[in-house]
């Protein structure tokens, strides 16, 4: 018998201003209580006279959902760097210190932090966010690795249960019922360092041949069939890759099927999406690489949260429409004959996002099908269409001239 450790919610804590040598603070107090600091005279940091702030740059470094040991966690790091010029702050906000005038969440200049306790920058605070009920709060350094809300294990380390799954009297293990389905197969979490909050969406990380991120029932012996043989000259396909791939921050699937007993050469690939239509990539060679349903062909572009576009394990995802292809998904190989298997969202692996100027060979991105419209224009595709109309204006202004020209001659 065991029990799910329990998690701070994030609804039971509430804060006090104090005042600390002139400077408005924040300072946790616990819920209904009160702390000394409050009988201090306080500052509203809003309607300050000093000069400037310098709040430090928050930059998360690493974001990796992973499978260690059939356990799910997720590995972070965040870097905190001071502003470029808080080194340099003028004698004067000594002064606005001194009369309480630092902006909430302000970096306080070097040669200035005397005037104050020393703060503790190395801590993060985790916030993974509860669409239907309390918030689940985590905190640790700017670098580690935290258990998945809802998974357990034992002292050695070994899993005991996993997020979304209950455990029947009999051993059997079946989906639903402990509280935490809502942390798969995507969740979001706010991180909260130095008073910034970051909010990301991350995906649960997915089983592998070594690692299992969900549980796994007794094998039952199945009723035993006699063996069919296919007539003679019947067709047959054998998917020999399926592979989901991240290549300069963008989501493909790698694949060929291979046929025998039919003259096809062309396939079509199904993705079943269990609440909703299908989503179809027809007539494609039986080897290459397809965008992932719902992912955009550029990394380094900024797209708009109210077309339901997020970053999902740091590459862009449109998961108002395309939520169900995060995950284990369900995919149709069709040449006639058709194959059937499961493929899995791929994950941020190392040396995948790289910024613009990292060296990488581009992947050109070529339409499956019309169905992707889906994918907003960029600035880059309405440009190649102006100058494209531009030359053509101008080859036809200079065709007219030349006829006028020869006719006068």
């Amino acid at each position: 018998m065991y029990r799910r450790p329990r998690y701070h919610s994030a609804r039971t804590a509430s804060r006090a201003w104090a005042v600390v040598a002139g400077v408005a603070l924040l300072v946790p107090v616990a819920a209904g209580g009160a702390s000394a600091a409050t009988d201090a005279p306080t500052t509203d940091p809003s309607t300050s006279p000093s000069g400037p702030s310098y709040p430090p740059a928050v930059e998360l470094t690493t974001l990796t959902p992973v499978c260690d040991g059939d356990v799910p966690y997720l590995e972070y790091s965040a870097d905190l760097t001071e502003a470029e010029g808080a080194d340099d702050a003028p004698a004067a906000d000594a002064a606005g210190l001194a009369g309480g005038g630092a902006r909430l969440g302000a970096a306080v200049p070097t040669d200035l932090r005397g005037l104050l306790p020393a703060a503790d920058d190395d801590t993060v605070t985790i916030r993974w966010i509860n669409p239907g009920g309390d918030d689940i709060v985590q905190t640790g350094t700017l670098a580690g690795r935290l258990l998945w809300p809802g998974a357990v294990v034992d002292g050695s380390g070994a899993p005991l249960d996993w997020p979304g799954w209950s455990q029947l009297a009999d051993g059997t293990w079946v989906e639903g019922g402990d509280g935490f389905d809502w942390v798969r197969p995507t969740v979001q979490v706010v991180f909260t360092v130095n008073g910034q909050d970051i909010p990301r969406t991350i995906g649960y990380p997915p089983s592998s041949p070594n690692c299992k991120t969900n549980p796994e029932n007794p094998p039952t012996t199945p009723p035993t069939t006699p063996p069919t043989t296919p007539p003679s000259g019947a067709p047959t396909i054998e998917v020999k890759t399926r592979t989901p791939v991240c290549v300069q921050g963008v989501t493909y699937l790698d694949y060929e099927v291979a046929v025998t007993g039919t003259p096809n050469d062309r396939v079509s690939i199904t993705w079943h999406n269990p609440t909703g239509d299908d989503f179809v990539q027809s007539d494609l060679p039986l080897k290459g690489r397809v965008l992932w349903p719902g992912a955009y062909p550029e990394r380094f572009v900024e797209l708009p949260a109210s077309d339901g576009w997020e970053l999902v394990n740091n590459m862009w995802q449109n998961t108002r429409d395309f939520g169900w292809a995060v995950g284990d998904v369900e995919i149709t190989f069709a040449v006639n004959p058709e194959a059937t298997v499961t493929v899995t969202y791929p994950q941020d692996t190392a040396g995948c996002v790289k910024s613009p100027g990292d060296d990488a060979t581009p992947v050109a991105y070529v339409p499956d099908s019309p169905d992707d419209s889906f994918l907003p224009r960029t600035g880059a595709e309405i440009a190649a269409w102006a100058v494209g109309a531009l030359l053509l204006v101008g080859a036809g202004t200079a065709l007219v001239l030349w006829t006028r020209r020869r006719k006068e001659s």
